[in-house]
Formats: structure tokens, sequence, C-alpha cells
């Protein structure tokens, strides 16, 4: 830094009227311009304060994410630490802000949210019409090539019902729903080819499950939201995060994939598909993908056989069967190609998540199931 200029500020008075030199005033500037240091302990003190600070203002996060757990001892005494942590929070006033912004966007109104009892919805099944055991169309890609062409392991063209044309100005009202897998989903119905002609809602909730209806509820939310808004089809996508232990009414436990555990999922399942059914109402069932880790591709293979089981009793569901798209028999793959003869990357890097482009490609088997059930007139 050149200080060889002559400094005129040095000359002129001070606030306290007196006058630097040049070699004051240089001086002054070299230890405004100094390095600074800082003790470590005080710096690790300041960043711990931070840090409990972050957390009492955020109490109320961090006692969701404890109760989304898998059940468990590690998970009574997460949620134990969290509640603590928000009741101190609560003491200080600390919690208000993030309370104002959950009071804001609504979080905690939804049925899902409130509803954690499963048997609390089963009376109101008994004035459900009657499910009929009928053939239920399976949509899957041709597992003979690399093309994404759907194609009917069962035909049902007998079986569904001619509905109202779909146009612009009176789009067919959707509701897809589901754990975080629906997002991209919901995204690609509303973008794709047909998007012009759907009037999307999404709902994407992350970490949920028909496992775990303490942490949210979706037969309770779903037959708020059909009551609500009566949507004329619906997508779920869900069970990514359902291999997991199961509390009973009783405060005993399922555990995971015994034949107890089976037969209680299979009907949370078929609650609450009976839960949305209604008029001419259509639910779209997609299954799992092939996961990359090994524990979690077990898991999900036995949550869609388990789910197969249930879609085939109830003609009011359809099944869309991703499995092949995206590495069947051959296990995860990262890359698939389109029937456009491209070649997309379709899996986030957590090995269990679809991309912007995999999900697009679900949407087109959803399309064509849906052609066959409503006309679509530009």
């Amino acid at each position: 830094m050149d200080y060889s200029d002559p400094l005129e500020r040095a000359t002129k008075p001070r606030n306290r009227g007196e006058t630097w030199t040049d070699e004051q005033f240089r001086a002054a500037r070299d230890s405004d311009l100094g390095e600074r240091t800082i003790g470590v302990r005080r710096s690790v003190i300041a960043t711990l304060s931070c840090l409990l600070l972050a957390a009492l203002l955020t109490s109320g996060k961090i006692v969701e994410i404890a109760e989304r757990q898998e059940l468990g001892e590690a998970r009574d005494r997460q949620v134990v630490m969290a509640e603590r942590l928000d009741q101190v929070a609560n003491f200080l006033s600390l919690n208000r802000p993030y309370d104002l912004i959950l009071d804001i966007r609504g979080a905690g109104d939804d049925a899902g949210e409130r509803i954690d009892d499963l048997s609390a919805l089963v009376v109101s099944t008994t004035t459900l019409p009657p499910t009929t055991t009928l053939p239920t169309t399976t949509v899957t890609p041709d597992s003979s090539s690399s093309s994404t062409v759907p194609s009917s392991s069962t035909s049902t063209s007998s079986t569904v019902p001619s509905l109202r044309p779909v146009t612009a100005s009176e789009p067919l009202t959707v509701y897809v729903a589901g754990d975080s897998q629906a997002e991209y989903l919901g995204h690609a119905l509303t973008t794709e080819r047909l998007g012009w002609a759907l009037d999307v809602e999404v709902a994407d909730r992350i970490s949920t499950s028909l496992a775990r209806p303490d942490y949210f509820n979706w037969p309770a939310e779903l037959a708020a939201v059909m009551d609500d808004r009566s949507p004329e089809a619906v997508v779920l996508f869900i069970g990514a995060n359902d291999y997991q232990d199961m509390a009973a009414a009783d405060g005993s436990r399922f555990v995971q994939g015994t034949p107890e555990w089976q037969a209680e999922w299979m009907a949370r399942l078929g609650l609450m598909f009976d839960l949305v059914v209604g008029g001419d109402r259509h639910v779209f069932w997609v299954t799992q993908p092939p996961m990359r880790d090994i524990d979690l591709l077990e898991s999900v293979t036995m949550i869609n056989d388990l789910a197969a089981s249930v879609v085939a009793t109830r003609a009011h569901v359809t099944s869309i069967d991703i499995w092949d798209l995206f590495g069947g028999a051959g296990g995860y793959t990262k890359y698939i190609t389109t029937n456009d003869g491209d070649t997309i990357d379709a899996r986030v890097d957590d090995g269990i998540h679809l991309t912007r482009s995999g999900s697009s490609e679900v949407a087109v088997l959803i399309f064509e199931e849906m052609e066959t059930r409503w006309e679509f007139a530009e």
C-alpha cells in the first residue's frame, strides 16, 4: 500500500479539534486494516451459542424430525430430548417466530396431521359402496426391450367406463399425493404432454407412509380431501418409507415383514383405497422402482407384492407398474432409454428418488392409462 502521497485528511481538524500528523493517521489506518484474531475458546463458545440459539428458534422442527424416525428406543430418546428443548424454547418464547410461520402456512391443520388413529376411520367405510373384484389394468413397460411404451398385463376395455370429455376449459381435476417422490411426479403431470388438460394439486409429505399415522395419517388426509375438493383422479406414490414396525391400537407392535405386519399393512392400504372411492373417481397407484440399497430393494419388493394383492380387488384402482422401467429383474439402474431412443439420467444420486426426467417417464405411463378412461380433446 502506497503511503507516500500527502494525506490532506490528516491536516484537517477532527471532531475534537485536534490535527493528526501523517504518521498518526497512517498508524491509525494500519491498525484498522490489520488482521484481527480471536481465541479458539471464544470462537468455540460463539459457535456453540449460535447453534443453541438456532436449535431453540426451530425447536418445533426438531421435535417433528425426531417423531418421524422409525419406532424404537433410539427414537424415544430423541423425542424426549427434542421435547425438552422445545419446552425451554417455549419458556423463553424463542419458538414464537417458528410457530407464527407454521400458523401462516396452516401447518398442523390438515386431517393427516390431526388424526393419528386409523381405527377411527374404519366406521366410515361401512357407508361406502362395496368394491367389486374385477381385473385391474396394470400399466408396465415392455420388459423385452428398453422402450417405455406402456402395455397392459390385463385387458379391461370392456369394464372401463366412458367418462366425460376433457378440454382445456374443463380440465380433469387430479390430486397427486405421497412422500417426497410425489413432488416431481406432480410437476411432470402438470407440464408434460397432457398437462394442458389437467388441473393438478400436489401434496408431497416428506418421510410419510402408511406405517406411521402418528406422524402423518394419509387415509384421514385423503378422506378429507375427497370430501372437500372431490378430484376426478387421484395419483398415489407412497411406499418407500413403509417397511418399518407399526404400532397396534393396544400399544403392541407389528414387527416389519412378519405375516401379522403384512396383513396390517394391506388392511391400511385397503382402507385408504376405500376412503377415496366415489362417483367416477379413479385412483392410480404408482409402484416402487428398484432401489440401489439391497435392504431397501427387498423392502420395496415386498411392498409392491402386497399392494398388488390389494389393488387387484378394487375396480376403481389401477396400478402403474414402473418396476421394469427402472431396471426390473436387472436391478437398479441410474440411466434408462426412453421410447424416443434418448438415454436419460433417471435417478437421483441417493439411489432412491426419481429425477425430474425419470418422473416424466412415469407421467407418460399415467397419461396412457388416463387416455383409456377420458377423452382428451384440444
